[in-house]
Parts: C-alpha cells; sequence; structure tokens
C-alpha cells in the first residue's frame, strides 16, 4: 500500500518572467514568455508527489484573497486534500521569478499568509505518513517552535524530510532537526550546513546528523545520496536540454518521497528523483 506523503510547506503565487538578462539596478528589460501559476516549494512537492500516482496532503497555510484562490484551485485540480484552514485576513503571497535564457531563476518574494500559524494541532496524521518540512516555512522563530512540536508529537514509523532552502531555519533548528530522518537540499546549502565543499563529503556529514541519510542536489549532475555509515554515491541526471529550474528542486524532493511512500530503496527513489526533475527543466 502506497503512503501518504504530507507538506507543512509553502504555497506562493509565482510570477514568472522569462527575460533576456537580469536588469541592472534601475534599469528595466521586457519578458518574452512568462505569466502567473501557483508554486512555491511546499505546493509543488505535493503535486510531483500526484504526478507520480501517490498520496498528498497539504498542511500549509492558505489565504483568502485571489491568489489564495489561484492556490487552492491548484491543489483542488490535482486532488490534494487540505488540512489546515485558511487565512481570512491575509492573501498567499507572491513571488517574482525571472528565468534567465540558461533556466536559471531569481526570485524575489513578498510574504502572505504561508507565514502564519500553522495551526498543526487539529490536523490527523497517519502513523506513516512521509512528512515534508520546507526552510522557506521556517523563516519565524514561533512557527518554527509550533512546527518542531508536530513534528516531536508524529508516530514513530512516521519519516521527515527537511528541505532547508536558500534561507535556512530561523530559531528552534535543533529541535526540528531532531526529528529529520532524510535531509534534500542543493551543493550550495550543503556546503553552508556543513563548511564542506565538496558535496559528498558534506552529504556524509549531514547523513551522520539525521536518522535515514542525506540527498545533496547537483543540478545537471544529478545528486550525492549518502547513508550514516556507508561511502556517499553519486547518482547521474539523465541529460537534457534546460529551458528553466523553476521548481526542479521541489520536484526532485516529491518524486524521491513519492518513491519512498511505495517502498522504493533510497537508490531507486534518487534516480527518480533525478528523472522527474529532468523532465521538468526540459519541459
Amino acid at each position: 500500500m502506497t503512503r501518504r506523503v504530507v507538506t507543512l510547506g509553502n504555497a506562493v503565487v509565482d510570477l514568472v518572467a522569462a527575460v533576456p538578462v537580469l536588469p541592472a539596478r534601475g534599469g528595466d528589460v521586457v519578458a518574452t514568455d512568462g505569466g502567473p501559476a501557483a508554486g512555491g516549494g511546499g505546493l509543488r512537492v505535493v503535486l510531483a508527489v500526484r504526478a507520480a500516482g501517490g498520496a498528498a496532503a497539504f498542511a500549509g497555510r492558505i489565504g483568502t484573497g485571489p491568489l489564495g484562490r489561484t492556490v487552492g484551485s491548484a491543489l483542488k485540480a490535482a486532488r490534494i486534500p487540505v488540512l489546515t484552514p485558511a487565512v481570512r485576513d491575509r492573501d498567499t503571497g507572491l513571488a517574482v521569478t525571472l528565468v534567465e535564457p540558461d533556466g536559471e531563476r531569481t526570485f524575489v518574494t513578498l510574504p502572505g499568509a504561508e507565514l502564519a500559524d500553522p495551526v498543526l494541532d487539529g490536523v490527523r496524521f497517519r502513523h506513516d505518513d512521509l512528512v515534508h518540512v520546507s526552510g522557506y516555512g521556517l523563516q519565524v522563530p514561533s512557527r518554527t517552535a509550533a512546527i518542531a512540536r508536530a513534528l516531536a508529537a508524529l508516530p514513530p514509523a512516521a519519516t521527515v524530510l527537511h528541505d532547508p532552502g536558500p534561507l535556512g531555519v530561523r530559531g528552534h533548528g535543533a529541535a526540528v532537526l531532531a526529528r529529520v530522518d532524510w535531509w534534500s537540499g542543493t551543493a550550495a546549502e550543503a556546503a553552508t550546513a556543513t563548511g564542506l565543499a565538496d558535496p559528498g563529503g558534506a552529504a556524509s556529514a549531514l547523513a551522520a546528523r539525521v536518522r535515514r541519510g542525506a540527498v545533496v542536489r547537483r543540478g545537471p549532475a544529478g545528486c550525492v545520496l549518502a547513508l550514516p555509515g556507508a561511502d556517499p554515491l553519486d547518482i547521474p541526471a539523465p541529460r537534457v536540454p534546460v529551458r528553466s529550474t523553476n521548481g526542479a528542486g521541489d520536484t526532485h524532493v516529491g518524486a524521491f518521497l513519492a518513491a519512498l511512500a511505495t517502498g522504493a530503496d533510497p537508490l531507486a527513489a534518487a534516480s527518480s528523483a533525478n528523472a522527474a526533475a529532468a523532465a521538468l527543466v526540459s519541459r
């Protein structure tokens, strides 16, 4: 039986603009393509799970307003239930996403309801859920503390994956990490977390800090998988043309969790995640 993936991560609306170059300070550029779309790390993770045929639920916060309705519609279309109440007095946040010709994306985020009190006391987690926690949702110390309490109360068989993102964790980070089974982040984030520039060394160091292991994402090079007490493994990704990297990391995380939910071993799950991320960036 496939286990459920539940995200505590964020959902925002991405205002995507494909640009020939990033604008200089005080300058202006004309986008060649783009538009608004539901996005955010938590949303993209559960969408990737559903794309893989898995069961998923959203336990982040959604605002009340036009942006919140956009997010809600995307979740409804994917048949992903929302486990937390809407934030009545605030709309969902907006992320201006500039995509350059080589596919690299740059964000400017205006936070919204996704940073409200997580309200997790009423969420009924299943005994074997896989729970995704994003660093984007750990920027407010009081929110981080509430998430740490929820993680500590999870059933022993539940699996927690932490994706720190570029912003890391603020306040009560040690309490969050104490319940983490899997760490998944970019090579730059792994270097920041460990002080080690080598992705393999950083992956091994991170695997020693958590319960199950670490995945260090390396973009077109694939990822490094490290399990406690074992040598790290380089897992290559399919070679594809890159059109946009927006959402690639979240898709990698979602596909990895979806594979684990079916009982796949970590190596197979990481390979599936590489393939899913490669398919996304080439679209």
